[in-house]
């Protein structure tokens, strides 16, 4: 709302500035015709509403004479928010919880003595006499004979050849190997760094001042004299002063006319020079040292080893195996198969029959009696007591804050222009609206209550039927 406010004041603000031609700080002077209200400096406020009849009348606003800027009180309305306690009433659900008696059945397990016969096998042992074999062991002397082998030792007379070791003297050459130093003069190369002076060039910035011109918008106008008719209705401010102008004919008869000086603006885009820096790069030669490794030939003498193959001729004695025939007498072991008789026991198992009395088992299926306790079952009905749960509405009172928007009277002080204006002949396009009846299809909701046949009658359903 204050936002709304300040915008509307600014329009209002603006549109009497247009509308009176008023330029600000450029007015020479107070203007005095055709209302010395018009102007803070002129006169108390005694024209009442003929000052704002008599502006901008019949033409839009032309450039005329504007007085000074005054302080104004005004009061204006403002929604001021405040928060208020409200009470009401809601329905709220709840759950009740209530006591209610039910019948179940319970299945009860009930022991029965119950009676059945069932087949029982039975074992039974009959004395039966039977036959059967045995193989009965028994020791028998038998003869035989057998083929058994038998070494026999007899001398013999052989020769053998035996290796003698026999030691002889021998001469021979063999190649012998001799390391023999010579001096030998080698080249060879080493890096010596030697400094040089080299040339190269680097990038380096420079500010450099740059002149440029821009477009600026200059007012080159110039102040005018003008005359302000006087008014006809004589002094705002009774006879003996008009409003400090000096310009009164008489003590009653109203104000002469006045001139007044006037600033006619003249905007003119003007190019005007400036001075701004850039960085400009140039390229600049510079010298720097550099150390370089140049290959540099020397000489020197070195001790070479070379190998030297000589022939040598040596004696050493040397083990000879000879080869040398023996003779010697050795046993020699000659094995000779004879038969040979021998006794021996035999066991041999002999069939002999024999009887023996046994027990064989029969089965025999009887029929037995028996009884046996039965748990059976049986329904019955029983009472109990549960919670059923019900949700009754509830009508609850409750209390909240609410933010209601009451107006509010305020003052403040704004700055208004007083303007005097005068009528300059002028031509402008006006877009006037004229009323011109036309059909429109309009749904009219007619109420459920039926107290009002259109809602032209009372204004709404809402009032026709309350």
């Amino acid at each position: 709302m204050r936002l709304i406010l300040s915008l509307a004041l600014v329009v209002s603000m603006t549109a009497s500035a247009q509308a009176g031609g008023c330029f600000g700080k450029k007015t020479s002077r107070c203007c005095s015709a055709p209302c010395a209200a018009s102007c803070s400096p002129c006169g108390a406020s005694a024209c009442g509403s003929s000052c704002g009849n008599g502006c901008n009348t019949g033409c839009a606003p032309a450039v005329a004479d504007c007085g000074t800027w005054e302080t104004v009180t005004k009061t204006v309305t403002v929604m001021v928010p405040v928060q208020e306690e409200r009470q009401g009433t809601r329905r709220v659900t709840r759950v009740v919880t209530e006591p209610k008696e039910e019948t179940y059945t319970v299945m009860v397990p009930v022991q029965e003595e119950r009676k059945g016969v069932r087949k029982v096998t039975r074992v039974v042992t009959e004395p039966k006499e039977e036959t059967y074999t045995v193989m009965v062991p028994v020791q028998e002397e038998r003869k035989g004979v057998r083929k058994v082998t038998r070494v026999v030792t007899e001398p013999k007379e052989e020769t053998y050849t035996v290796m003698v070791p026999v030691q002889e003297e021998r001469k021979g050459v063999r190649k012998v190997t001799r390391v023999v130093t010579e001096p030998k003069e080698e080249t060879y190369t080493v890096m010596v760094p030697t400094v040089e002076q080299r040339q190269g060039t680097r990038r380096v910035a420079h500010r450099v001042a740059v002149q440029k011109t821009r477009t600026v918008c200059q007012d080159q106008g110039h102040w005018e004299e003008r005359t302000v008719e006087a008014a006809s209705n004589g002094c705002a401010n009774g006879c003996g002063n008009c409003g400090g102008c000096g310009n009164c004919g008489n003590a009653c008869g109203g104000c002469a006319p006045a001139t007044c000086k006037v600033w006619v603006s003249k905007p003119v885009q003007v190019e005007v020079p400036y001075t701004c820096y850039e960085t400009t790069c140039t390229d600049e030669p510079y010298t720097y040292n550099v150390t370089v490794c140049k290959p540099e030939e020397r000489k020197r003498t070195v001790n070479v080893c070379r190998t030297v193959c000589e022939d040598q001729e040596y004696t050493c004695m040397v083990t000879v195996c000879k080869p040398e025939e023996r003779k010697r007498t050795v046993n020699v072991c000659r094995t000779v198969c004879e038969d040979q008789e021998y006794t021996c026991m035999v066991t041999v198992c002999k069939p002999e029959e024999r009887k023996r009395t046994v027990n064989v088992c029969r089965t025999v299926c009887e029929d037995q009696e028996y009884t046996c306790m039965v748990t059976v079952c049986k329904p019955e009905e029983r009472k109990r007591t549960v919670n059923v749960c019900r949700t009754v509405c509830e009508d609850q009172e409750y209390t909240c804050m609410v933010t209601v928007c009451k107006p509010e009277e305020r003052k403040r002080t704004v700055n208004v222009c007083r303007t005097v204006c005068e009528d300059v002949p002028c031509t402008y396009t006006v877009t006037v609206c004229k009323p011109e009846q036309r059909e429109v299809q309009v749904k009219v909701y007619k109420p459920a209550c039926g107290g009002c046949a259109t809602t032209s009658a009372c204004g709404g359903c809402g009032s026709c039927c309350n």
